[in-house]
């Protein structure tokens, strides 16, 4: 795989691991809010790998440029996925 289509994907595997992490932060949170032990012990142990692909690829990165691509990547999946929780899951 040529260069710029890894950094593509690192791009889009950022996107992703935030648009999941949104949600699933919603659903811990609202586990909280309910007082369910078993919800909240499941999200509080997957949140961490959750992370993950942000981790290695933040760590690799050597210069300010690629790691502001990485936020904005990082913040419009945060962004996507507060929308979807807004609008599909909690229709209130």
């Amino acid at each position: 795989m040529d260069r710029e289509k890894r950094a593509a994907m690192k791009y889009l595997i950022i996107f992703v691991s935030a648009l999941i992490i949104e949600i699933a932060s919603t659903f811990y949170i609202s586990y909280v809010s309910e007082k369910n032990a078993v919800g909240m012990l499941i999200f509080a142990f997957i949140g961490p790998f959750l992370g993950l692909p942000f981790v290695g690829f933040i760590v690799e990165s050597k210069t300010w440029k690629e790691r502001i691509r990485m936020a904005f990547s990082s913040a419009i999946g945060y962004l996507i996925g507060s929308l979807i929780v807004i609008t599909i899951l909690n229709p209130n």
